[in-house]
């Protein structure tokens, strides 16, 4: 399933809760798993230590969750939803940036170069907003690991790489790129290594490098002004 937008929807499986206190409760034992990953990584996840962690009864934790992979399917789902927001604002001011170039019908080099220089900026300020959150980043890795041998937590991973790599799609796509699902897949993976690099200490989260490499991406993906479409109100 996808949204309106054409991101795709991301699906919990365990129990649904109708009432706000329910709710309330569901989130808690949801933030509590998120909490013991980063102390003991997935195989600390216990229905009994997940329901000390988050304070409420064990009886919660099973009601909502029989299935011990229901509950880290669903706690990764609640994790990505957490952080699509910052993908989002990348998103938002990636495809300001496009579509101001393509509203004033400039596509000249130094157009295309100005582009490139904003991207870079917005790539490397995500990056360096994801690498400092440290704990989320550990979380992410956790649930990447245990995606190769979990095959629910891998259908949640391929559905979470979807609508993040949707997003950026899109961008390309405005810009008109021939293959903009490959640009898309290029862009996600050099930001996880990248944040993976700093993550380990392999680059300082200042590190010229860093630029450097996100400015080589940008001027590979963007195209020329030669192979830009013009505008439709300028034909």
């Amino acid at each position: 399933m996808t949204t309106e937008t054409g991101v795709p929807e991301l699906v919990y499986q365990g129990r649904r809760a109708q009432r706000a206190d329910s709710r309330q409760r569901r989130k808690a034992i949801l933030e509590a798993t998120l909490r013991l990953i980063v102390k003991e990584g997935i195989r600390g996840i216990r229905h009994r230590a997940v329901a000390r962690e988050a304070t409420v009864p064990l009886a919660a934790t099973t009601y909502y969750f029989k299935d011990l992979n229901d509950l880290i399917s669903d706690a990764f789902t609640y994790f990505v939803e957490r952080g699509l927001e910052h993908t989002s604002q990348l998103q938002r001011d990636s495809l300001a940036a496009a579509q101001r170039l393509n509203d004033e019908g400039c596509n000249s080099d130094a157009e295309r170069k100005l582009l490139t220089q904003q991207l870079t900026r917005f790539i490397l300020s995500h990056i360096r907003a994801q690498a400092g959150d440290r704990d989320s980043r550990l979380i992410e890795l956790a649930f990447r690991n245990e995606a190769l041998r979990n095959e629910q937590l891998t259908q949640a991973m391929r559905m979470a790489n979807q609508a993040v790599e949707s997003m950026i799609r899109e961008f390309f796509e405005l810009l008109g790129l021939v293959d903009p699902h490959a640009a898309a897949q290029i862009v996600h993976g050099t930001i996880l290594h990248l944040e993976y690099q700093i993550l380990s200490g392999a680059e300082d989260i200042h590190s010229p490098l860093l630029e450097r490499t996100v400015t080589m991406l940008m001027r590979g993906l963007i195209p020329t002004a030669t192979n830009v479409p013009q505008p439709s109100h300028l034909n």
